[in-house]
């Protein structure tokens, strides 16, 4: 079938009516797009952030400045402090002082003169060793003369000369004192010499320990030990360490001829410390400067009553303790104390089992005792430091 010109005429004028309406459709949507992207851009997202931002600086400041917490309460507290107490208890004290000390060379021993009057003799020289009892020196002393009895005139008449007098002497000997090396000799023959010098000194060839023990631990020995428990470090086996010396501070010691090269006497030197010294046995192989710890044995108490240190004002012969009624009030009692092993007291008179005692001396220094600490490898409480 064919179609009549005018109908093709206005078929085609409507397709393109229609493609022109397409196309402008097309092109109006974007640009439409284009625009609302540029507003976000340019408006709306910078808006919203500027938003966040101020919400979280408005959270901060009232986190920082504007606490959310209630507001407290003015009114008084209502706590008490309660102090901690305890009860004596039955117990053992064994009563140890550990002091740290070194092994010296046994000090020099003077050997003086028994008597005035002049070197006769001198039989030993410096240096050399002598035993205990061997003479070193001897002394003589003249006597006084008697007057001799008036003789009987001669025939003559003229009266004879008296007839000499043999003069007399007493003797002595300046003897060692102790076996040991000669270290110094200030002896010469026909010397004069008065009663008391100390020409002679003589080193043992021996060794102590020395260490010092606070003045304030003398009162855990009641009476002073004849002997100590020596423990060398890095050494021999434990020892008993004899003739046991407690000199106090106050004991002045002059330095001998021998520590001066020029002669002269040394001037008396003082100590603040109290010194413990005693003497190795002689078949203990040991060294100037070895390092030891010295055990002071001053009693074991069994089956006693005992309190801590804390607990007592006082660690020495007496003291007081602070006992807690069944109302609540404190009121002090004296005690009479033992022995003690610085964290225990014995206490001999004063308390029972069935009292309450503050376990703390009210406004008291709880530190430990001074110059004294607990070896944390032994357990032993160590008072003092290296002998000098």
């Amino acid at each position: 079938m064919s179609l009549a010109p005018a109908t093709l005429c206005a078929g085609a004028a409507m397709g393109k009516v229609t493609l022109i309406s397409e196309n402008s459709s097309r092109f109006g949507g974007a640009d439409r797009m284009g625009i609302g992207v540029r507003v976000w851009k340019s408006w709306i997202w910078p808006g919203i952030k500027i938003a966040l931002v101020a919400v979280i600086a408005v959270a901060l400041v009232k986190i920082a400045f504007f606490s959310s917490a209630p507001e407290e309460s003015a009114a008084l507290p209502t706590g008490q402090v309660v102090e901690p107490v305890i009860s004596p208890v039955l117990g053992t004290i064994t009563n140890d002082v550990t002091l740290t000390a070194n092994v010296q060379e046994s000090p020099a021993v003077d050997a003086k003169v028994p008597m005035m009057g002049t070197i006769d003799t001198v039989y030993v020289t410096q240096g050399a060793r002598v035993e205990a009892g061997d003479v070193i020196a001897a002394i003589r002393n003249e006597k006084t003369p008697t007057a001799a009895a008036p003789s009987s005139p001669e025939a003559s008449g003229e009266p004879q000369a008296a007839p000499a007098v043999e003069p007399e002497y007493e003797w002595n000997e300046i003897v060692a004192p102790t076996a040991g090396t000669i270290t110094k000799l200030n002896l010469i023959e026909q010397q004069q010499v008065t009663v008391g010098e100390a020409p002679v000194s003589i080193t043992p060839a021996s060794f102590i320990v020395k260490g010092t023990i606070p003045p304030a631990q003398l009162y855990r020995l009641a009476t002073t030990p004849a002997d100590a428990q020596v423990t060398i470090t890095a050494g021999p086996a434990p020892f008993t360490c004899t003739e046991l010396r407690i000199a106090s501070g106050a004991a002045a010691k002059s330095s001998s001829a021998a520590e001066d090269p020029s002669g002269a006497s040394g001037a008396a030197e003082t100590t603040d410390t109290t010194t413990v010294t005693c003497k190795v046995p002689a078949e203990v192989t040991v060294f100037p400067g070895l390092e030891a710890n010295v055990v002071l044995h001053g009693g074991v108490a069994e089956n006693v009553l005992t309190l801590p240190i804390t607990a007592v004002k006082g660690q020495a012969e007496t003291g007081v303790v602070f006992v807690q009624g069944a109302d609540g009030a404190v009121e002090e009692r004296p005690v009479k104390l033992g022995l003690t092993d610085g964290t225990l007291v014995q206490v001999a008179e004063g308390v029972s089992e069935t009292d309450i005692v503050l376990e703390f001396v009210p406004g008291a220094d709880q530190a430990s005792p001074e110059e004294c600490y607990i070896d944390p490898m032994s357990g032993a409480e160590i008072c003092g430091m290296l002998g000098g």
